[in-house]
């Protein structure tokens, strides 16, 4: 694994295996690399039986399970940053791909209508896949508007701004 040392992989293998462990979850733990936003970052993705406990509503369990991890890894590595990201069962890969597919139709729906597209609120996390994922559209920009948590992401032509 390229950019990421072993040495990280095996201790946040570690740390995750530990933790869900002392959850009484099991599952077995992969990983993958996957460039994002211009970055190497490892995915771990946990394949169990509990993935509702693991995920939680709306992801809320996986990302405070993520954060949680990341602090231990911090706190063990001596602050040293290490990308990564925690999956259970593929739940963000699908959720993502989900995403993607929600703005791609909604960019096309733009071009043909030549309207603004207004997704249905979402969490920061799904706004910033949204954003990523048409940032390279040059005919399109994307906002976000309103309060948390109804906040949502506006998708127009860059002729409207």
């Amino acid at each position: 694994m390229a950019g990421i040392e072993m040495e990280n992989i095996g201790i946040l293998k570690t740390i995750v295996t530990e933790m869900i462990d002392k959850m009484g979850v099991t599952g077995q733990i992969s990983e993958r690399l996957e460039e994002r936003e211009g970055r190497e970052v490892l995915v771990l993705n946990i394949k169990t039986d509990d993935a509702k406990i693991m995920i939680g509503q709306a992801g809320d369990n996986l990302f405070s399970f993520q954060y949680v991890v990341r602090l231990l890894l911090r706190k063990q590595n001596e602050g040293e940053i290490v990308p990564f990201i925690i999956d259970v069962n593929n739940y963000r890969r699908d959720k993502e791909d989900s995403l993607r597919s929600i703005a791609r139709s909604a960019a096309l729906n733009v071009r043909r209508t030549k309207e603004k597209e207004i997704l249905r609120p979402m969490p920061a996390y799904d706004r910033r896949v949204v954003h990523t994922f048409l940032a390279d559209e040059e005919d399109l920009v994307t906002i976000s508007y309103g309060e948390e948590p109804e906040r949502q992401v506006v998708i127009k032509l860059k002729e409207d701004e």
